[in-house]
């Protein structure tokens, strides 16, 4: 399900991200990985089973910044070619702190992500928020003593990709 939801979150953010350094197909963008990428996340990957295809791509050569491009979507109303969030490295490695467009909307909705690559190959994907929660019900007495809350109990690094580009040697791509 959340494999979904990922696929959906990339394949809706496209639609209202500007195109700024827009892609035409796929082998423009292993031209500029090829060119630019030195770090093990620059490359091709396709999110979930089915999902999209995004590419995250070296800002500038030797540089731990990604722009992270949509090449290809099976939502058919995303335009591929588009930028939908931006990958920084932290203090970690193989770990990244990333932004990306969540929904289509007026205002810029974002999702943050901590994305991780595992010594095996492996994309993950562990989202996190940042803010404060104010709930004003709970100031009317007796009226709401019991508050409702969803409990989700699936682990949160289950999320991942599959590289397709650069291949990692062993003949195709990385099934995770």
């Amino acid at each position: 399900m959340r494999t979904i939801v990922i696929a959906t979150v990339v394949a809706v953010a496209a639609l209202q991200c500007d195109a700024a350094d827009t892609l035409t197909d796929i082998e423009s963008a292993k031209q500029i990985i090829d060119s630019r990428g030195s770090d093990p996340l620059a490359g091709i990957w396709r999110i979930g089973g089915g999902g999209a295809t995004v590419a995250f791509l070296p800002v500038a050569a030797g540089e731990s910044e990604f722009d992270i491009v949509i090449l290809d979507s099976p939502d058919m109303s995303v335009i591929p070619g588009q930028k939908i969030g931006h990958a920084v490295s932290t203090g970690k490695i193989g770990v990244y702190d990333a932004t990306m467009a969540q929904k289509s909307t007026v205002g810029r909705k974002t999702v943050r992500c901590i994305i991780t690559l595992g010594k095996d190959g492996r994309l993950s994907f562990a989202y996190y928020k940042q803010g404060y929660d104010v709930k004003l019900w709970r100031l009317l007495p007796y009226l709401f003593r019991v508050s409702v809350n969803r409990h989700d109990t699936r682990p949160s690094t289950v999320d991942g990709a599959v590289r397709l580009y650069p291949s990692t040697g062993q003949g195709g791509p990385v099934m995770l």
